[in-house]
């Protein structure tokens, strides 16, 4: 089985990839001197990697402003400082933010009027998409998204995993 998808990657991967070079490089100049992977289990996610490429081509900065307060109290041992931020974080217009912020500056004087309290309760996590795995692979190990795949692909060829790529999120009922 290992073998067969190898060599049926390899062959399709090859020849796909070779296709979509020649008929995207033009809508994609940065990718000109690359060329695009492709495998079967690759492919549904090539159109989010348009999706989000697109998404980075027409990004365009704002600036933002937000509110936060701080209350030092002193004790005979030290001073403790409380942080309190603004539920809504950020606003991107200039003027309301400065209308607020003259609005406590006004009044200095805060009130609690409302605690909340509630449960909360962890899921089980997922198992680890690819992506996923290489970025916290980064994180903990240092490792590069590479070296990862290298590691994962080591420990498929060795027995330990069922596939080396981890996109599987869901599983049958009856799964242990």
């Amino acid at each position: 089985a290992v073998d067969a998808r190898q060599e049926i990657d390899l062959r399709i991967g090859s020849a796909f990839t070779r296709f979509m070079t020649l008929r995207l490089q033009g809508r994609f100049p940065i990718l000109c001197k690359n060329t695009i992977s492709y495998g079967p289990c690759q492919f549904p996610t090539l159109g989010f990697v348009v999706k989000q490429y697109e998404k980075v081509q027409k990004f365009v900065p704002q600036n933002f402003w937000s509110i936060a307060m701080s209350v030092s109290v002193k004790t005979d041992e030290k001073t403790e400082f409380a942080k309190f931020y603004w539920s809504r974080f950020r606003l991107f217009d200039r003027m309301a933010v400065f209308i607020l912020y003259e609005m406590c500056m006004d009044n200095p004087k805060a009130t609690v009027i409302k605690v909340q309290q509630r449960e909360v309760t962890r899921r089980k996590p997922l198992p680890l998409a690819t992506v996923e795995l290489q970025k916290q692979s980064a994180r903990y190990f240092r490792f590069s998204a590479q070296q990862t795949m290298d590691v994962a692909e080591h420990l498929y060829q060795k027995g330990f995993i069922s596939y080396p790529r981890t996109e599987t999120d869901g599983f049958q009922a009856g799964t242990n």
